[in-house]
């Protein structure tokens, strides 16, 4: 058998980090910024240009139910060093083409490293090398440094080298740090621990006694109740985070701010993301997934409802208090993930979570403007929200509750979450 071969925890981690943030950061962080210059390029309208963000998010939605049956396949490793070649292609394809259909085809790649590269791919790592303490390095693997720095980055080199030369730019260096995915191997026999006290949860101990046995299939996975409550109700939190970024603007100057006061409350928001990435991927740890989602979707709750009660100077504090609650939402999702499923299944449930959640993303902004222009104003659309983080609150309680039970009733007779697991220990890819 073949010696295994580990990397140092900080290796592993700081891998995912960069798969995390060249992935998201790029695409989410710059796009916005170049889309003037994707219009004059192409030639075409700013409707038509803004076409390639929702096809990124289509790909990423609808193409990690597929990524996650492929990474049960493909080695980690090989299946992020292809995210990052996808990624690079895609951006090539920008910087060259001049057709605009064919260019939102190198929209869906981009999606599809994104997928690979910096969501199912991280988690994936993450679940199978920690034992403990999964919060904790997957808040440090997925802390949104780089799409908060890549507008700024981005608008200031645009106007001296053009659009062209930065994606052209992109590119080479997604191909030049791809070799460093294939420095994954396998994972030390008892994997990390994130925390070093050996102190686990009642999520991380169902977790540990989950990791073996055979690969659950997609039908196991999607007849497991708590996977389909945490997956609607990431999905409608994700929703909302989404309705944020769309309309948080156009509510901040109906409240009399000027243009720029307004966006400043996106830069509140994204800082305060930053310091609750790692807060609560901490405190995941200490209390467990499903009780801090329970924490943060009831702090959403009042936070959503503040939006509308407190007075236009208060509004900055509000917003920095949603960044700290809702930017943590994956991290939270992959640490519940990773906690419920087995490790040799969490690529195939991220991406069948991921594939739940995408309808979401697509309702949730038009479903507010429709909101708000049937009632002239954003109380209404902001109650709402407010009204279904409530609901998420719920859901995540029942969640809590289920798999409370199913620990309290199984664990200690040794069996597993799903009772049809084998003992047999099964190696996992990467």
């Amino acid at each position: 058998m073949p010696k295994r071969v580990s990397l140092p925890r900080w290796m592993v981690i700081g891998i995912c980090f960069l798969g995390c943030n060249m992935t998201m950061g790029f695409a989410f962080g710059s796009f916005g910024t170049l889309l003037a210059s994707t219009e004059q390029h192409f030639g075409i309208s700013r409707p038509a240009a803004s076409l390639g963000m929702a096809f990124v998010t289509l790909a990423v939605g609808g193409l990690a139910p597929f990524l996650g049956n492929v990474m049960q396949i493909v080695p980690v490793r090989y299946a992020m060093a292809g995210g990052c070649l996808l990624s690079a292609v895609g951006y090539f394809g920008l910087a060259t083409l001049n057709y605009y259909p064919l260019a939102l085809f190198m929209f869906i790649l981009t999606g599809a490293g994104i997928s690979l590269s910096g969501i199912i791919g991280p988690l994936t790592v993450i679940s199978r090398w920690y034992t403990d303490g999964r919060g904790a390095a997957l808040s440090i693997a997925e802390l949104p440094i780089f799409i908060l720095v890549m507008p700024f980055v981005v608008g200031g080199v645009l106007p001296h080298v053009g659009r062209s030369a930065i994606l052209v730019t992109v590119a080479v260096i997604f191909v030049a740090i791809a070799p460093l995915f294939l420095l994954l191997r396998d994972p030390p026999a008892n994997g990390f621990s994130a925390t070093g006290d050996g102190a686990a949860t009642t999520w991380q101990v169902v977790a540990k006694e989950t990791g073996g046995g055979s690969a659950l299939t997609n039908l196991q996975i999607l007849s497991m109740r708590p996977f389909w409550l945490l997956s609607l109700a990431m999905g409608i939190m994700s929703g909302a985070s989404l309705a944020f970024y769309v309309h948080i603007v156009a509510f901040a100057m109906g409240r009399g701010m000027t243009l720029l006061a307004a966006g400043g409350m996106l830069s509140a928001y994204g800082a305060a993301g930053l310091v609750g990435v790692l807060l609560w991927g901490r405190i995941a740890d200490w209390r467990g997934p499903p009780q801090t989602l329970v924490l943060t979707s009831f702090l959403l709750t009042l936070l959503w409802l503040a939006m509308i009660l407190v007075p236009t100077t208060g509004l900055y504090v509000v917003a920095a208090g949603l960044g700290l609650c809702a930017t943590p939402m994956l991290t939270l999702h992959g640490a519940a993930l990773s906690a419920l499923i087995p490790s040799n299944s969490a690529s195939r449930a991220m991406g069948l979570s991921y594939g739940i959640k995408l309808p979401f993303l697509f309702v949730a902004a038009p479903a507010i403007a429709f909101i708000f222009e049937s009632t002239g104003g954003y109380t209404a659309p902001f109650a709402v929200i407010a009204a279904i983080m409530a609901l998420c609150c719920l859901l995540f309680i029942v969640l809590s509750m289920t798999t409370g039970q199913q620990h309290n009733s199984r664990v200690p007779q040794g069996r597993r979450l799903e009772p049809s697991l084998s003992r047999e220990k099964l190696p996992t890819k990467t």
